[in-house]
């Protein structure tokens, strides 16, 4: 028996990359993992697949986020399979490398609705599903800290308002998380 047996999670952007990594230690340690995914089901499935392969238990959630009604899409999804949240991993993000000089406000917009919106929005409406000792986990980037990479900055941007997310989230649930 795991560690999170009896627990459920949810990974935002789960099907690839850094949260199919966190989806898949989940499941290991034996949380019932919600496998988010913005396009590819399929690469959900796979990441499905592996979890279950490893003796865990997971279900693929489909949702767009930075668009009207993500938000209510993604919890509609994880509803039909789950009756409440332990662990919420806000994984998902999208960058871009450009210099300053070339991004558009329609591309900076999409940035923050995905980097900072969508995550905003989840824990707000996830926080009634959220059962006592929860976590809520949100995947930031030390380009928030350094000025390294000028042709990351509206990224890096995201990610700073990300950490100040976190930041007030853990004066807001931190006593709620120690119970």
């Amino acid at each position: 028996m795991g560690v999170l047996t009896g627990r459920t999670a949810l990974v935002t952007g789960a099907s690839r990359g850094i949260g199919r990594g966190i989806a898949e230690r989940l499941g290991r340690d034996g949380a019932r993992v919600a496998v988010h995914y913005g396009r590819s089901e399929a690469a959900a499935k796979e990441t499905v697949a592996a979890i279950e392969a490893a003796g865990g238990s997971a279900f693929a959630i489909g949702a767009e986020l930075g668009v009207p009604g993500d938000v209510e899409a993604l919890w509609d999804g994880f509803d039909r399979h789950a009756d409440g949240l332990d662990i919420l991993v806000n994984n998902a993000g999208i960058g871009n490398a450009r210099p300053m000089t070339e991004i558009t406000e329609e591309e900076y917009d999409r940035l923050f609705a995905v980097n900072v919106k969508a995550p905003f929005f989840l824990v707000k409406h996830g926080m009634d599903r959220l059962r006592d000792g929860g976590r809520v986990v949100n995947v930031s980037s030390g380009l928030a800290r350094t000025a390294v990479m000028p042709q990351n900055m509206a990224y890096a941007m995201t990610k700073g308002a990300l950490d100040v997310l976190s930041r007030d989230l853990s004066k807001l649930l931190g006593p709620e998380a120690s119970r």
